[in-house]
C-alpha cells in the first residue's frame, strides 16, 4: 500500500461526511463507500445500496448482503422480472470495518454465521444463533432465488469481501486461512458454485473510487453509411465486445435508458446464441436487428468513430448475448459483424422519443417507459430550477457528481406526494416501484393536472425532514435509511398539518406556504412530540404502522388543535397495486372481523373463500374487499399462487402441497 493511500481514503470519507452520504457518521460513510465501490460494475442506485446494508445488532458479521440476478438487484420477490432461462445468480456478502488493519475476529464471526445461514435445510426459527430480521429476510430471499432459478441457472457465484482501511499486503496468515475456510464452507453448502474472497484495503478502495463511468468511447468500424448526424455502422463482434466491456465486465451504466432487462434465453435470445455459436452461419448482422446508440456528438476519424454521452437505447438482448458468448470463450476471435445505428441529438425531447420508439417495438410493459413521459421531463425541469436534480434516468445526476442531498428519485418524490397530498403516510412508507405498473396508480400521482410547483415544495419538505431526522436518529448500529423511511412521512405530514392548522390541505396550500416556516426546529418539535406521546415508539413492530400513524395524527390534532383529522379516514386511499380482479366495495368492521376470525393461518388452501362466504352470508366482492382490508391493515398477508408475501414483497411461507419447493412455482397438475 502506498503510504498516503489511507490519507486519500480518509479525505474521501471526509467529503462524504460533509454532504451526509449517507450520513455524517464516519463508520457509515466508510461502509457506504465500500459497498458503492466494490459493487461499482452493477451501477446500483443509492436505494439499492442502502437496501443491501444489513449492518446492526445480530448481523452475524455481515454488513452488506446483495443478491443479483443477471446483474440486477433482487429486492421485491413478488414483482421481480425473473429470467426464463440462462440465469446468473450472484451473492455478495461484505464485511466492513473502519479499522486500519484486517482483524481475524471479523472473519471468525462470519465463518460461524455462514455455516448455518447457508444450510437451507434448517428453518430460520431453528437456527442456533440469533440473527437480525434483515439478515433472516436476506437469507429467505437468497433461498427463494436459489430455488426458483435452480433449473434455469447457468452460473452461480458467491463473492465475499472484507473491506477496511488496512494494507492488503500485510494480512496475517491466520486471516488468509480463515478466508479460505469461508470459501470451503460455501463450496460444501452448494454444488457447482464459484466462490471468491477478496480483501479491499485503502489502495483498492481508492483505485475503485478513481474509476469513473466512461460515456465517451471509441469504436472501430469496418463499414459506415452516414447522413448528417446519423450513422449506420458495421463493427466487428470482438470490437463491439471490447466497446461495451471494461476489464472484461459489461458497462451496465451504458444501458440506463434501455428499459428491458436481459430476459435470459427466450426464443429470440436462443436464436442469437445459436447464431453466435455457429461459426458457419451467415454473417451475424444479416440475422440480427443490431443495436441503436444515442450520443450527443460523434466524429468519424478513419475507421474509428468517437461517441460522447453514449446511451445504448436498443439492443440489450443482442449485447448481453454477445458479451456472454465471448466471456465463455478462451480465444476471442471472430470475423463477423454487428449492425449499429448511431443517432446524434442533444435535444432531450428527441432523445426520449427515440427511446420510447425503439423500446416499443417488442413486448415491453408500458410502465417501463414512463421515464420518457412529458410529465417526467417537466418535473425534472421544475426541480432543477429549485436546485434539485430528478433522476428519472437511473444514476444520471449521480454520475455527473451531484450531491445525494440534491438528488430526487421518482419513487422518493411519489411517496412524498402520496403522503402529503393524498394523506396516506402508511402507503408512502412502503411504496415500491411496482406502483408504476398500474396506470391508475401512476396517473393518480404523476398527473398533468397537478400544479408543477408542488413538486419542489414536496422535495424541500422531504429533504429537510431527512436532514433533521438524521440528527435525531438513535446512535445504534444499523439505524440508517430504514429509520428514515419509517419516520420521514408521518413526521413531515404532522409538521405541515400543524403549520397550516389543518390536515386537509391541498397542493396549492403547500405551494403558497411560506417556506421560511418549514424549519428543522418545527420538525424536531414534531418528532419529540411523537416520542413523548407514545412510549417505546421506535421499537413498535412495523406491521402496526398504519394504525400507529393514525393514532399519532389523532393525538397531534388534539395537542395542536389541527382541524379536519377526519380526512385521513375519508380519503380514497392510494393503492400501490395493479387492478384487482374484484371490484372493491365498502365493508363493515363487523364483517371484516368475522372473516378474520374464520380465516385459518396462511397459506390458505384453494376454495377456502367459498366456505367462509357461505357461513357469513356475504357476497364474493364483500369477502375479497374484507380480505384486502385485512392485508392493508397488516393483519393478513398477500398470497399469490400459494406463496405468502409480507408488505415488502418478501416470501414468508408457501403451500408445500401446491408449490414446488425447488422453484416455488405451482406444481404441474
Amino acid at each position: 500500500m502506498a503510504k498516503n493511500d489511507v490519507i486519500l481514503l480518509d479525505g474521501i470519507i471526509d467529503d462524504r461526511i460533509e454532504v451526509k452520504l449517507p450520513s455524517d457518521r464516519r463508520d457509515e460513510a466508510f461502509e457506504y463507500l465500500a459497498f458503492e465501490q466494490i459493487l461499482k460494475d452493477y451501477d446500483l442506485s443509492s436505494e439499492e445500496i442502502l437496501h443491501g446494508s444489513v449492518d446492526g445488532r445480530n448481523d452475524g458479521g455481515i454488513d452488506g448482503f446483495f443478491i443479483l440476478v443477471n446483474g440486477h438487484m433482487l429486492i421485491d420477490l413478488e414483482n421481480f422480472t425473473w429470467p426464463r432461462s440462462g440465469a446468473q445468480l450472484e451473492i455478495w456478502i461484505i464485511t466492513c470495518k473502519h479499522h486500519d488493519t484486517f482483524k481475524q475476529a471479523a472473519l471468525d464471526n462470519l465463518a460461524a454465521s455462514i455455516s448455518e445461514l447457508f444450510d437451507f435445510s434448517v428453518d430460520n426459527e431453528n437456527l442456533k444463533s440469533d440473527y437480525s430480521e434483515d439478515i433472516l429476510l436476506c437469507r429467505e430471499n437468497f433461498k427463494f432465488a436459489y430455488r426458483k432459478l435452480s433449473s434455469k441457472m447457468n452460473n452461480f457465484t458467491i463473492n465475499f469481501s472484507y473491506a477496511s482501511r488496512g494494507d492488503t499486503n500485510n494480512i496475517g496468515e491466520s486471516i488468509i486461512s480463515r478466508s479460505k475456510q469461508i470459501e470451503s464452507i460455501s463450496k460444501d453448502s452448494f454444488g457447482n458454485v464459484n466462490v471468491s474472497f477478496n480483501f479491499h484495503g485503502c489502495t483498492e478502495l481508492v483505485d475503485l473510487y478513481r474509476k469513473v463511468p466512461n460515456f465517451s468511447l471509441e469504436l472501430p468500424v469496418s463499414e459506415v453509411l452516414t447522413s448528417g448526424e446519423r450513422y449506420i455502422l458495421l463493427a466487428n463482434l470482438v470490437d463491439y465486445f471490447n466497446f461495451v466491456t471494461d476489464d472484461n465486465k459489461l458497462r451496465r451504466y451504458l444501458f440506463d435508458s434501455n428499459v428491458r432487462d436481459f430476459m435470459g434465453l427466450n426464443r429470440v435470445n436462443e436464436d442469437i446464441k445459436a447464431t453466435l455459436e455457429d461459426e458457419n452461419s451467415p454473417d451475424f448482422w444479416w440475422l440480427n436487428n443490431g443495436v441503436t446508440i444515442l450520443a450527443t456528438s460523434a466524429s468519424l476519424i478513419g475507421k474509428t468513430i468517437q461517441l460522447n454521452d453514449i446511451q445504448i437505447v436498443n439492443g440489450l438482448q443482442t449485447t448481453e448475448s454477445i458479451y456472454r458468448y465471448f466471456k465463455s470463450r478462451n480465444n476471442i476471435s471472430d470475423n463477423r459483424s454487428v449492425l449499429i445505428k448511431v443517432i446524434v441529438s442533444q435535444d432531450d425531447n428527441v432523445r426520449d422519443t427515440i427511446i420510447r420508439a425503439t423500446n416499443n417495438q417488442t413486448d415491453v410493459e408500458i410502465s417501463s417507459l414512463h421515464a420518457t413521459d412529458k410529465i417526467q421531463r417537466d418535473i425534472e425541469d421544475v426541480l432543477e430550477r429549485h436546485d434539485f436534480y430528478y433522476e428519472r434516468r437511473k444514476n444520471y445526476y449521480a454520475n455527473l457528481g451531484h450531491s445525494k442531498n440534491t438528488i430526487i428519485t421518482p419513487l422518493y418524490l411519489a411517496a412524498g406526494y402520496i403522503n402529503l397530498i393524498l394523506k396516506s403516510p402508511h402507503k408512502a412508507s412502503i411504496l415500491k416501484s411496482r406502483f408504476m405498473r398500474s396506470e391508475k396508480s401512476y396517473d393518480m400521482v404523476f398527473s398533468d393536472n397537478i400544479p408543477l410547483l408542488v413538486w419542489p415544495k414536496i422535495a424541500l419538505v422531504l429533504k429537510l425532514t431527512d436532514e433533521t431526522l438524521e440528527e435525531l436518529r438513535p446512535i445504534k448500529k444499523g439505524a440508517n435509511e430504514k429509520f428514515l423511511k419509517r419516520w420521514r412521512h408521518i413526521t413531515s405530514l404532522i409538521t405541515i398539518a400543524k403549520l397550516l392548522n389543518k390536515f386537509d390541505f391541498k397542493a396549492n396550500d403547500l405551494i403558497n406556504m411560506d417556506t421560511a416556516k418549514i424549519t428543522k426546529e418545527e420538525i424536531k418539535k414534531t418528532f419529540v412530540f411523537m416520542n413523548e406521546t407514545i412510549p417505546d415508539l421506535l421499537d413498535i413492530n412495523q406491521s402496526n404502522t398504519k394504525r400507529l400513524y393514525l393514532a399519532l395524527c389523532e393525538k397531534a390534532a388534539t395537542k395542536f388543535n389541527i382541524q379536519n383529522i377526519n380526512i385521513l379516514d375519508k380519503i380514497n386511499e392510494f393503492q400501490a397495486k395493479g387492478p384487482s380482479k374484484n371490484k372493491k366495495i365498502e365493508v363493515s368492521v363487523e364483517l371484516v372481523s368475522q372473516i378474520n376470525d374464520l380465516l385459518p393461518k396462511q397459506p390458505w388452501k384453494p376454495g377456502i373463500h367459498k366456505n367462509i362466504i357461505k357461513e357469513v352470508k356475504c357476497t364474493h366482492n364483500q369477502y375479497f374487499s374484507a380480505v384486502d382490508k385485512l392485508i392493508d391493515d397488516g393483519l393478513r398477508n398477500k398470497q399469490v399462487d400459494g406463496v405468502v408475501y409480507d408488505q415488502d414483497g418478501n416470501v414468508i411461507s408457501f403451500d408445500e402441497d401446491r408449490v414446488d419447493s425447488n422453484t416455488l412455482e405451482l406444481k404441474n397438475t
